[in-house]
């Protein structure tokens, strides 16, 4: 009875090992699955934002718009096949492995986004911050132009009455070192 125990308890061993290559097997080939994806994804939107930016004069509408549906496309083929795959033949040790997938994907999806909205606020605050800055330095600037044109204008006036005095007589040493006198 002990050997036979023994036996049983042996094959239990080794299937479970058999599982758990089985699950670093598929959880190997599934992390290339989602490179791959997330790749895909990334150069989608890289395309759509240079796009954006600078259109290729050679490339016509409907051949952009036909490229993104394909890559679109191909990246839904790809996640109902992986699905299909998880749903229909994944091991029983992994339960409902899809529903947990989808539902860590969207807290994942939700924190990167989160953290992309906070650094985006960063980003906007320090430019807000230059941009202050700027202004700030623009009207400082602005402020002693006008003031040291306010002082020369003055000068310039003083002088101006000094010479006139000085042509009618009324000085007797004309003299442009005091203004003032």
């Amino acid at each position: 009875m002990y050997q036979e125990y023994k036996a049983q308890g042996m094959e239990l061993v080794d299937a479970y090992g058999q599982a758990k290559d089985v699950v670093a097997d598929l959880s190997g080939h599934l992390g290339n699955f989602f490179k791959a994806h997330e790749q895909l994804e990334k150069h989608v939107h890289e395309e759509e934002l240079k796009v954006k930016k600078s259109r290729d004069p050679e490339l016509s509408v409907n051949q952009e718009a036909f490229n993104r549906i394909m890559a679109q496309k191909e990246m839904q083929r790809l996640e109902t096949e992986l699905r299909e795959t998880l749903v229909y033949s994944a091991p029983r040790e992994l339960g409902a492995i899809w529903t947990e997938f989808e539902a860590m994907r969207d807290r994942v999806k939700a924190e990167r986004a989160e953290v992309q909205r906070q650094e985006l606020h960063k980003q906007r605050v320090a430019q807000w911050r230059r941009d202050y800055i700027k202004r700030k330095i623009a009207e400082q600037m602005t402020l002693v132009i006008a003031v040291v044109f306010i002082i020369l204008w003055f000068l310039w006036v003083m002088i101006l009455l000094r010479m006139s005095h000085t042509f009618r007589g009324q000085s007797s040493l004309p003299s442009l070192w005091c203004v003032l006198c």
